[in-house]
C-alpha cells in the first residue's frame, strides 16, 4: 500500500548457529517498487527469463552473488536499512505439492500475503500451467482476496409498494471494513430478466444503504412476485465480489 526504496532493503539469510549472514543490498541505486508491484532479485535475470514467462521484462535486480537458498530447505531474510527483519521464511522442500515427480525448477509459492509466512500450509508449488513460476506477476496459487470482506443484506424480505406506510421499500444494507468499495447493484425478476438498476459504480462508505421503490426502470409498479437483487462490489485492488438477495414484492388488498 505504499512505495518502497529497494534501496534500503536487504536479503540474508542465517548459518548454522543462527546468526544473520551473507547481507546483500537489494539495489545499490534507488529503485522503487509502487503498491502491487513485482519485482524479481536473481544472479543471473537471462537464465530466469529463458526458463519461465516473465511478462514484465524490466521487473528484474540482479544481484551477482545472492546469499545461499539450497533446494532442500532453508531461510530467507529481509532486512530494513537499519538492521530490523521486516520478513523471514524458513522453508522446506517437503512444501511443495505432494504427487509432483520432479521439483527441480518448480517455484515454490506463498500462496496468501496475510497469512503467516512460516505457515506450511501457506505454501505450495507453482502451477504446470504458467511453466512452474511467475518471475514479475503474481503467483499462480496466489488466493487471498482476493474478494473483498463485507456483507450486503436486504431489509424487509417481503415489501408491498403501496404507499400505505407499511414496508413500502426495501434496504439493501451493506456494511463493509473500509470505505471506497464501488457497487453496482441491479434487480431482476424470476425470470432472471432485467428490470431495475439502482446503482452503477456508486462509491460507497463503509457502512449505509440503497433504497428500492419497486418500479422497474420505466418507473412503473413491478408485478407481484420473487426478485432477485444482484450486488457487485469491487475495490482498487481489482477484487470483486457479488451478493444474491431475493425479496419478494407484495400488495395489499
Amino acid at each position: 500500500s505504499r512505495i518502497i526504496n529497494l534501496k534500503d532493503l536487504f536479503l540474508a539469510n542465517r548459518n548454522n548457529t543462527g546468526t544473520i549472514g551473507s547481507l546483500k543490498n537489494i539495489s545499490i541505486d534507488n529503485c522503487l517498487l509502487f503498491p502491487d508491484e513485482y519485482i524479481v532479485v536473481s544472479e543471473n535475470a537471462s537464465i530466469v527469463k529463458s526458463q519461465y514467462l516473465a511478462k514484465n521484462i524490466d521487473a528484474f535486480i540482479t544481484i551477482p552473488a545472492i546469499p545461499s537458498y539450497p533446494d532442500d530447505k532453508g531461510n530467507v531474510i529481509l532486512l530494513n536499512n537499519i538492521g530490523q527483519v521486516v520478513d523471514e521464511l524458513n522453508y522446506d522442500a517437503k512444501w511443495h505439492f505432494a504427487l509432483l515427480d520432479n521439483k527441480e525448477g518448480v517455484s515454490l509459492e506463498r500462496i496468501d500475503f496475510n497469512k503467516p509466512t512460516n505457515d506450511p500450509d501457506n505454501w505450495t508449488s507453482a502451477a504446470s500451467t504458467v511453466g512452474f513460476g511467475t518471475p514479475t506477476y503474481q503467483n499462480s496459487q496466489y488466493r487471498s482476496d482476493l474478494q473483498p470482506q463485507g456483507e450486503v443484506k436486504i431489509s424487509p424480505e417481503i415489501f408491498s409498494p403501496d404507499n400505505d406506510g407499511f414496508d413500502d421499500f426495501l434496504l439493501i444494507n451493506f456494511h463493509f471494513p473500509e470505505p471506497g468499495y464501488v457497487a453496482n447493484i441491479a434487480v431482476y425478476d424470476g425470470m432472471g430478466r432485467l428490470v431495475r438498476i439502482i446503482q452503477k459504480n456508486a462509491t460507497c462508505a463503509a457502512v449505509g444503504s440503497f433504497r428500492w421503490d419497486g418500479l422497474n426502470d420505466s418507473q412503473s409498479k413491478v408485478p407481484i412476485g420473487i426478485y432477485i437483487v444482484f450486488t457487485e462490489i469491487f475495490n482498487l485492488k481489482g477484487q470483486r465480489r457479488m451478493f444474491k438477495n431475493g425479496v419478494v414484492v407484495a400488495r395489499r388488498f
